[in-house]
């Protein structure tokens, strides 16, 4: 097995979608610089608010953390972890969480 170097990143994560990826890009950006190969993000890194609003933004809020984790595993050339996310149940009232698991290349690893 070869050794790596991980990297577990917290956050103080708000209903600012913008704002929790602006503060986890600088924090994948330090742990990537201090040598870090694998680099975990908490759930909910990229959204915490109330239920309605999680629920309303959901759909968009899923995709936009794909897109956000595929370019910063690529950008850094890092493998990533997005500790998890809300993505829309089947049913549409309620949502699930999902982590994704991406590799340097930008490919789904693991979901």
């Amino acid at each position: 097995m070869t050794d790596f170097l991980a990297a577990a990143l917290q956050l103080t994560s708000t209903s600012d979608v913008d704002a929790n990826f602006s503060a986890a890009e600088e924090q994948i950006d330090l742990a990537a610089r201090r040598g870090a190969d694998f680099i975990g993000l908490p759930e909910n890194f990229a959204f915490i608010g109330d239920d309605q609003t999680r629920l309303d933004i959901a759909s968009s809020l899923s995709e936009k953390c794909n897109r956000f984790l595929v370019t910063m595993a690529r950008r850094y050339q890092i493998v990533l972890l997005g500790g998890g996310f809300p993505v829309p149940a089947a049913d549409n009232n309620r949502t699930l969480n999902r982590s994704e698991l991406i590799g340097r290349d930008g490919q789904l690893l693991g979901r």
